[in-house]
């Protein structure tokens, strides 16, 4: 067995997940149309936020449609997040109340026609 395989039974047989370092954030930002979702996240760390290499960093773009191609980004987050208010943040990230209660309204084939 592997290295890794024998720590993956040990924790099992403990009945303990792996501890996780890492955070789900949650960013609203207004970017051109298609703009990669790497140079948002590279734009927030330059601005100072607190990401990290192993965060989940979920971006609402929510200016897409109102912004020309070529334009700079905008951050809407109300404070950069530092890295003291990043380790009190939950493992599962906070999300904006004004987007509390948002569906998403999915394609069936059968209703298309």
């Amino acid at each position: 067995m592997t290295l890794r395989t024998i720590d993956r039974l040990t924790r099992l047989e403990a009945g303990c997940a792996p501890i996780a370092t890492s955070k789900h954030l949650v960013f609203q930002v207004e970017a051109p149309p298609r703009t990669p979702l790497s140079d948002i996240v590279a734009f927030l760390k330059a601005r100072g936020h607190a990401i990290h290499d192993g965060d989940d960093a979920f971006v609402m773009n929510v200016g897409d449609y109102r912004m020309a191609e070529g334009e700079p980004p905008r951050d809407l987050s109300p404070a950069i997040l530092t890295e003291e208010a990043r380790a009190q943040a939950g493992a599962a990230g906070q999300w904006p109340k004004t987007c509390a209660a948002f569906t998403f309204q999915l394609d069936r084939p059968r209703n298309v026609q």
